[in-house]
């Protein structure tokens, strides 16, 4: 069964390194990325679409909701939360 956790990121707290390590886990794991800002919903399937994503949008100072979905996400939630 696969389970879902979502977040919001905001332009002021976004960080590339923690962003580039937390989509390499959820690569690792398997899980599916999706992303949505300005209207637009983006399943993501590589590092560089996620940051050109993210940094086009929070750079208008937009705030973006990331959605991942998987059957891994209970452990990715754990170790996002460590963080």
């Amino acid at each position: 069964m696969k389970n879902i956790f979502s977040f919001k990121i905001c332009a002021a707290a976004f960080r590339v390194k923690q962003m580039i390590r937390f989509y390499k886990y959820c690569e690792k794991l398997g899980q599916n990325v999706y992303i949505y800002g300005k209207n637009q919903v983006k399943q993501i399937h590589k590092l560089s679409d996620w940051l050109t994503f993210l940094i086009d949008h929070l750079s208008d100072g937009e705030e973006c909701l990331v959605v991942v979905e998987g059957n891994r996400v209970k452990q990715l939630r754990k170790s996002f939360a460590l963080a």
